[in-house]
């Protein structure tokens, strides 16, 4: 063989391993994949988080980086829904090669892809999904938001408790996992404490008409009226049942939490509960300073999927950090096991399980905002 053509074999040989080794494992790069809902009927969702991230990731690397190495991000919408969301996935894990991906948004699209990442070995962690289910798929998929069963238990312990309610009603949607879940947390758990049930209703997603459910809800009366959805539905529903004349006390989760809320409710979530993630009344000085440079940037305060967004960024740098590689197993060991992160949601301390251990907040709607009313710890006291 020539000179020449050996040289040529040897390039070619050079070329071939250089492109067997992920991208995400190249250079100084650390390519980090987002799934986000930045279309579609929870795009504030996707937005929020979106720009949460972009903003940590660019503190990160502003900082230099991870041991050195500056994290790339690509982003994918996937529109809120969930097929659109494993076709994301599977971008990023087989055309992007990615070593970890953050998101996505909602229960239903995480559902559709933890099983891919799972069966890819690549670390997965959703900054806000809550369904129970989310981490039981396997041990490469973790979380940085509480669980459903947490949120419904303290609503439910907070309009028995603190509300004096003996009695409420439930409307909800039966297609959706996350809506079901909470559900099934807040009903256990307000007939635990003595409460009734006095009616139910469902309906599916999609549904934009609720006169017949809520028309039998009124019929009963009930003190209270629990609404476990995304603001997309949640605000038409609040905006039926006060044109109609429901007086209850209305309950809610942190799917409520977004600006396009009011405009949907025509302001009826006035006086209304929610348990949330974050206060902007929290007196804490990471997350004063988040939500004063958040407004700076975008021109509107963070809610709470900002401040989940950012704070799920924070978590996989410092889990990147203490596993020293983008090695899968490495990684996946260290996003259950950091902790003392002081997030903007509060101090994070990571479960092997995959979900942090923090606080929740209740939340009541005055004066056009939502102001802080209790904070409860992970005990549910």
């Amino acid at each position: 063989m020539s000179y020449d053509r050996f040289k040529t074999a040897l390039i070619c040989v050079l070329l071939i391993c250089v492109l067997a080794v992920p991208v995400s494992a190249q250079g100084d790069v650390i390519k980090i994949g987002l799934i986000s809902s930045l279309t579609g009927a929870v795009s504030t969702y996707g937005q929020s988080v979106r720009n949460a991230v972009t903003m940590a990731v660019d503190d990160i690397n502003a900082a230099g980086g991870i041991n050195g190495r500056q994290i790339n991000l690509v982003i994918l919408d996937d529109k809120g829904d969930g097929t659109e969301a494993a076709q994301a996935a599977r971008r990023l894990i087989d055309r992007e090669n990615v070593a970890l991906i953050l998101g996505p948004v909602i229960t239903p699209c995480v559902m559709a892809v933890a099983p891919i990442a799972q069966a890819a070995k690549v670390p997965m962690l959703t900054p806000t999904g809550t369904g129970d289910e989310i981490t039981s798929i396997g041990d490469y998929i973790f979380r940085g938001a509480y669980k459903d069963s947490f949120q419904g238990r303290i609503m439910a312990q907070f309009a028995a408790v603190n509300l004096g309610l003996t009695e409420a009603a439930i409307i909800y949607d039966v297609a959706n996992d996350y809506s079901v879940g909470l559900r099934n947390a807040f009903k256990a758990t307000f007939e635990e404490l003595g409460g009734k049930i006095v009616a139910e209703e469902s309906y599916s997603t999609g549904d934009t008409d609720f006169s017949a459910q809520l028309t039998a809800l009124a019929m009963r009366n009930p003190q209270a009226l629990f609404i476990p959805d995304y603001y997309s539905t949640a605000g038409p529903i609040l905006m039926q049942a006060r044109l109609m004349g429901m007086d209850a006390i209305m309950l809610g989760v942190d799917g409520w939490d977004s600006p396009d809320l009011s405009a949907l409710a025509g302001g009826f979530e006035e006086g209304g509960y929610i348990v949330n993630h974050y206060s902007a009344d929290v007196d804490s000085p990471v997350t004063q300073e988040f939500i004063a440079r958040y407004t700076a940037a975008y021109g509107q305060a963070p809610d709470a999927l900002a401040a989940l967004g950012y704070d799920g960024a924070l978590i996989v740098a410092k889990a990147l950090e203490a596993a020293g590689s983008t090695e899968p197993e490495a990684l996946k060991q260290a996003l259950g096991t950091v902790k003392g992160i002081d997030g903007v949601t509060g101090t994070i301390n990571m479960d092997p399980e995959g979900t942090p251990i923090k606080s929740a907040v209740i939340l009541q709607s005055t004066g056009g905002k939502w102001e802080l009313v209790d904070q409860v710890d992970p005990s549910g006291r």
